[in-house]
Formats: structure tokens, sequence, C-alpha cells
């Protein structure tokens, strides 16, 4: 390990703190380490993705030699290693302790895990350092609306991203956030990613932690219906109109569960026959006849 090779990996570490988007891209190489800090205004640092596993072995080996065991060397290393992979769990625990130690501040440690989330959008262990972090933080200092566009744009950026909405599902109960606010917003994020299923299962969250009544199951189907009248081959909107109807059979008395399940079969009639329309409608029938026994609970 020469001085040449610290030097890069203190450049690095530098960029990645001043940039807010990592990327890691084929570019064209020399025998040397090369690293490219694309956009004048600082906001993208792109890295030889070529280049990536020479910088890893050189994090590791100076990660576990005896020296460099100072704390702004460990954050230099860690940060850089955690680009490369956010899985790391030794680096992780290095950096609470650096934060422990106030060696690290929390505020800009925050900024530092929101990159790590655009270039890693469903890294479990970045979203549970997060959780980590918003805990030792002063609760008047936590931004929720950022928080909250954080779980959008990486929900947006992974399909599918059930890390993300268990970071959601924490923030809602850690900070009290109200329902009806978060399901506002959680219908406007549906209406943009109406294939999501992550995203209904999280509404289906927020739906079983209020009241249960008939007023809000209608109010939910009807949503449901007006949005199946434009995507009526989407999946995961007759799978969350299932959820409503076994959230109902739970809740409801038998005389409202009998007129629930005749208003749903009456809608066969409005939606075309495809595979998920068949399967909902023929699951209403069974529950319809057996009073949906083997479904409860």
């Amino acid at each position: 390990m020469s001085s040449n090779d610290w030097t890069l990996l203190v450049l690095l570490s530098s960029s990645i703190e001043q940039c807010q988007s990592i990327e890691f891209l084929p570019l064209t190489s020399t025998n040397e380490y090369t690293v490219y800090c694309c956009c004048e205004e600082t906001i993208y640092l792109c890295v030889n993705i070529l280049e990536l596993k020479a910088i890893v072995n050189l994090c590791y080996s100076y990660l576990f030699s005896k020296t460099h065991q100072e704390s702004s060397q460990l954050n230099v290393l860690t940060r850089v290693l955690l680009c490369c992979i956010t899985e790391c769990l030794t680096s992780w625990n290095i950096r609470r302790r650096l934060v422990l130690s106030k060696a690290i501040e929390i505020s800009k440690e925050l900024q530092f895990v929101e990159v790590l989330l655009r270039l890693k959008p469903k890294s479990e262990q970045v979203f549970r350092y997060r959780r980590w972090l918003l805990n030792h933080e002063d609760q008047d200092k936590v931004h929720l609306t950022n928080e909250f566009n954080l779980c959008n744009q990486t929900a947006e950026k992974h399909f599918i991203n059930y890390a993300s909405w268990l970071h959601r599902r924490w923030l809602m109960e850690h900070f009290k956030v109200d329902i009806d606010e978060e399901l506002e917003r959680n219908y406007r994020w549906l209406e943009r990613n109406i294939s999501d299923s992550s995203g209904f299962s999280f509404r289906a969250y927020l739906i079983s932690k209020k009241v249960i009544d008939m007023n809000l199951i209608k109010q939910e189907l009807n949503d449901n219906g007006n949005l199946l009248k434009f995507y009526v081959d989407r999946e995961s909107l007759w799978i969350y109109r299932q959820t409503l109807i076994l959230l109902a059979l739970n809740h409801f008395s038998p005389d409202q569960k009998r007129l629930l399940f005749t208003e749903e079969l009456e809608l066969e009639k409005q939606f075309p026959g495809n595979f998920f329309s068949k399967r909902y409608f023929r699951f209403l029938n069974v529950l319809s006849s057996s009073d949906g026994k083997q479904y409860r609970n």
C-alpha cells in the first residue's frame, strides 16, 4: 500500500461527501485508478466500474490493518467501502461507533445515507442504519417531509420496494403520523405507480389502523373501482380489492357481509372478463356460499 493508494481513497471520500449521487460506469481507464466527477455542479460522482474491485480490496486492506485506525481514517474507509458494498456490517458498526463518539455529525450522516439510497434504493441495511440515526437524533430536528419524499423516491426507483415501505411504516409508528394524511399521500403515489403491489400493501396496513366500518370499506372500494375503470388488467388493484373484502369479513355483521357480497357480485357485469377479475369473482362466490369461514383471521 502506497501513499498514492491512500490519496485515492481520500479523494473518493471527499467527492462522495460533496456529491448528491453516485454512479458506477464502465468508463475508459488507464493503468492508474481513474475517478471521474461528472457535472460541473458536483452533483454526480461517476466511478469507473472496472476499478471497483481494486478499490474494495484497498479499503479492506486498510480497514483490517493496524494502521489507519483513527476516527477520521475510519470515516474515509467506511464511506468509500459502503458505496461499493452497502451490506458490509463491519462498516456500519464502525460508523455507529463514530456517531456515538461524535466523530460524525448525525445531520451529515443522514445526508450520506441519502446518497447511498439513491445508489442502492432497496438496501435493507441502509434503511436500518437510517432508522438507527433517526432514533439518536432529536425529534424536533427530524424533517418528516424529507423522510417521506425519500421513501417516495426509493419506492419509485425500485419496483416493489418493501424495504422502503417498511421504513415508512416505522416513520408512521415512531413519529405518530396522522393516518388520514398518509392515506391521501399514498393515494397520490399509487395513481402514478398503479402496478406496484407493495404500495397497496402499505395502504392496507394504514386501513387496518383505522376503525373499520361500512363507510370506510365502501369508500376504499369506490376509489379502487374508479382506478379499475382505467386499469382493469392490473393485478395489484384486484388483490387490494380482495384484501378490503377480507378486512370487512372480520369486522362486519352477517347482514353487512351479505349486502357487501351482493353489491360486489353485481360488478361482474361492469368489468370485462380477464384472468384477474374472474379470479376475484370466483373468490367472492366462495365467500358468499361459505360465509367466508375458511378466510377468517
